[in-house]
């Protein structure tokens, strides 16, 4: 089943860009967090989970793909409050 976001997290104003995807409690490494992205004919479409994470050079979360779905999932624990963040691969980061 789909969900736009988990319960664990929440979006909110982030001190590094616009806003950004913050843990609710604590996450544990290795957590699943649902899907970011899905290629539908080429084009790549971003979830709610996708479309709030901010990048980083040392991000807390990882993404991967499954028949042309991407997945993200913590890489190390988050505290409650962090910001969650990915290492962008789609989009040139400024």
């Amino acid at each position: 089943m789909y969900i736009a976001l988990p319960p664990v997290l929440h979006v909110k104003d982030s001190p590094v860009a616009g806003q950004g995807l913050f843990a609710k409690e604590d996450i544990p490494a290795d957590f699943s967090l649902g899907m970011t992205h899905i290629v539908v004919c080429d084009i790549i479409h971003r979830t709610p989970l996708g479309g709030f994470i901010n990048h980083s050079d040392t991000p807390n979360c990882v993404k991967w793909e499954e028949n042309q779905r991407y997945y993200m999932k913590t890489i190390k624990p988050i505290k409650k409050g962090e910001e969650l963040f990915l290492k962008y691969t789609f989009y040139s980061v400024k």
